[in-house]
């Protein structure tokens, strides 16, 4: 059996909180953006929340087509976000 790999969770966090947080902002402010733009779209109120969960989902879905190391960072990447854009 394969042990877990901790690694993936320490990029993930790396990724989140450096490099991707400095270019797309905050994620309660980008993924508010996103929300803004897809409501329309879909018709309905999207939350920042909801375009976090929907992000895992992407990498979810790509991971079911074609496993990769990048799609576990990244699901969650996305997951840590979704935490960061909860309100107290």
């Amino acid at each position: 059996m394969r042990p877990i790999d901790p690694t993936l969770a320490s990029e993930a966090v790396s990724l989140v909180t450096g490099p991707r947080q400095a270019a797309y902002a905050h994620p309660a402010v980008n993924f508010a953006r996103i929300a803004a733009l897809w409501s329309p779209i879909l018709g309905v109120q999207v939350t920042p929340e909801q375009v976090a969960l929907c992000m895992v989902m992407v990498k979810i879905g790509r991971e079911l087509n074609k496993p990769s190391r990048d799609n576990t960072v990244d699901a969650i990447g996305y997951l840590l976000t979704l935490d960061a854009c909860r309100e107290d």
